[in-house]
């Protein structure tokens, strides 16, 4: 989809395990953050990871998901588009 934006944002506290996970499983093509400083974790009060949360161009955040979501899902496509 045009104008979107995947940011993914780790809160491990290994770094080789981090870099290490990302080679393994071929991440590519998003963008990835290690938040050794747990920053992000207290900001957005994650609780249960994997959470995804869609924030709009304004920076309002419109959904969050928590747990492994199918984001090919008709549901969800439908969702992102209407924004």
């Amino acid at each position: 989809m045009p104008n979107i934006v995947v940011l993914a944002v780790s809160f491990d506290t290994d770094a080789n395990a981090y870099r290490q996970y990302l080679i393994d499983n071929h991440i590519a093509g998003i963008v990835t953050i290690l938040d050794l400083s747990q920053q992000s974790n207290h900001a957005f009060d994650t609780t249960r990871p994997p959470e995804t949360y869609i924030i709009d161009a304004g920076g309002t955040i419109r959904r969050k998901f928590i747990g492994a979501q199918d984001f090919t899902s008709p549901e969800i496509l439908n969702y992102i588009r209407n924004l």
